[in-house]
């Protein structure tokens, strides 16, 4: 017959063997949570001047799809109703090929100079390398028949700043537009 191996010994400031397996089904809980509340729509893409162009490709052919997407501010009183209507849309929305994003002015203001947004808030709906501005109701409704069929001006989605354009103002504080 063949021996087995001792089990290893414990000791005594390890704890009961059980609690490692607790931590790991806590912290498996949560990320069960936090994907069901993604996959429910629970949450907004959040966008900034990091992750603007990665996300939505606006400059580059948008492979990803349509974006609608809200520009607001903290302490914007109107802002709120606004993302709370693109949350109620959101489902329906991603359905038609449409994805509901907003963007903070704290972390965002090359964004702002880029998009020329002068109030919040402030909805685009990107499509096409064209871009529509929103003036209708905070209505998840409202919101969804517009990004079925855009309505006002179409314009065409601002580049990227250039390398010397976000050199400059980072020296300099701006006024280029290379």
């Amino acid at each position: 017959l063949v021996d087995k191996p001792p089990l290893p010994a414990m000791r005594s400031d390890m704890g009961p063997p059980y609690m490692a397996g607790w931590a790991v089904a806590l912290m498996l809980v949560g990320l069960v949570q936090l994907w069901s509340a993604a996959a429910e729509g629970a949450m907004l893409q959040r966008l900034d001047d990091t992750s603007f162009e990665h996300e939505t490709q606006a400059a580059t052919g948008m492979t990803t799809g349509s974006w609608l997407v809200t520009f607001g501010a903290e302490g914007c009183k109107d802002c709120a109703p606004l993302r709370g209507g693109l949350l109620e849309a959101q489902k329906e929305l991603q359905e038609s090929y449409v994805i509901p994003a907003h963007v903070d002015r704290s972390d965002s203001k090359g964004l702002w100079k880029r998009f020329a947004i002068k109030q919040v808030p402030t909805t685009l709906f990107l499509t096409r390398g064209q871009m529509f501005r929103y003036n209708g109701k905070a209505s998840a409704a409202d919101l969804l028949a517009f990004a079925r069929e855009p309505t006002g001006k179409a314009e065409k989605i601002p580049p990227e700043p250039s390398f010397l354009a976000q050199l400059w103002e980072k020296a300099f504080g701006g006024g280029a537009d290379l």
